[in-house]
């Protein structure tokens, strides 16, 4: 247990070692360099690739049968962001299901499981792309490849096995259930048929997909453009396979929101191109501000925002 709550400093003490390797007025120059405006706009130039994926969202909530406005289920993704900023590995993200279900209507149960077929679908389109880049960087990076491959499998396998009904209830019986819970079997089985009400069969997530791919594309194409910004000369076929790699090795859990692994992997990878460490720092910086940050301070506001609402609600009934 405490091994699990020291993992995210691994990340913070691979980014400082790399601060401390590098020229650090260099790196001042490099964003004194750019231009504040298109800065501003770097950082905001995510907004389309937040509307596809909220349109996404949309058709996958439709298919689970849950009414909510386009505006309400882009509210919610940012609402998602902040908590999942200000919370260890992301995991407050999953607040938004709870925020979901007071929307809805339906069960926390159902809206878990939606939550939980949006982000799995986001990271298999993710690992598909990224198994590109993995095959294509192997030399330097040989032990991603397969592990990419294993991943993609892993949860392709897992999420056939949960979306159905006969397979996913035994499946979570076994795994959860326990003989010491028996006198709750009532309560058990009403919260499993709660996780299958109304569950989208695979065919229905195969639109959603691709949109994710071209979703994530298109934000890595936008990122291609940024990348100009800090000198960095990459051919476009290369960098576009280079970040979702980037992308999925930050997403282990041994980082703050991919602080220090990510940097490292940019840094690595980059240098194949002969890009300055002080460039692709620089450029890894920015990502992460138009990630996490700007959606996060947004989310922020939007959290206050509907606290207030629903606690004003609460005072008038």
């Amino acid at each position: 247990m405490k091994i699990i709550k020291i993992l995210p400093i691994i990340g913070l003490v691979i980014f400082i070692y790399i601060l401390s390797t590098l020229d650090l007025d260099k790196l001042v120059d490099v964003f004194l360099q750019i231009n504040i405006l298109y800065g501003l706009l770097a950082v905001f130039a995510i907004i389309p690739f937040h509307l596809i994926f909220n349109f996404e969202w949309q058709l996958i909530l439709k298919r689970h049968n849950i009414n909510v406005s386009f505006l309400y289920s882009l509210k919610n993704m940012y609402i998602g962001y902040f908590y999942g900023f200000i919370t260890p590995g992301g995991l407050g993200g999953w607040t938004r299901v709870y925020y979901l279900k007071e929307e809805s209507g339906e069960s926390i149960q159902k809206c878990f499981v939606n939550s939980l077929l949006v982000n799995t679908i986001e990271y298999l389109t993710l690992l598909s792309i990224g198994i590109f880049g993995a095959f294509l960087f192997s030399s330097k990076y040989p032990t991603i490849f397969p592990f990419f491959i294993l991943m993609f499998t892993m949860i392709i396998i897992l999420l056939i096995l949960f979306i159905r009904k006969d397979t996913g209830k035994k499946f979570i019986n076994k795994l959860l259930f326990s003989r010491l819970f028996n006198q709750y079997r009532d309560k058990w089985d009403t919260h499993i048929e709660n996780l299958y009400e109304d569950i989208p069969k695979i065919r229905d997530l195969i639109l959603p997909a691709a949109i994710s791919i071209f979703g994530w594309m298109f934000w890595f194409s936008e990122l291609y453009l940024i990348s100009t910004l800090f000198s960095i000369n990459i051919p476009f076929y290369n960098f576009i396979f280079i970040l979702p790699v980037v992308k999925i090795i930050s997403l282990l859990p041994i980082t703050f929101q991919g602080l220090g692994t990510r940097e490292a992997m940019i840094i690595g990878l980059f240098s194949l191109f002969n890009v300055p460490q002080e460039n692709a720092l620089g450029f890894s910086l920015l990502w992460y501000a138009a990630t996490w940050l700007y959606p996060s301070i947004v989310g922020a506001f939007i959290t206050f925002y509907e606290t207030k609402r629903k606690n004003k609600i609460s005072r008038d009934l």
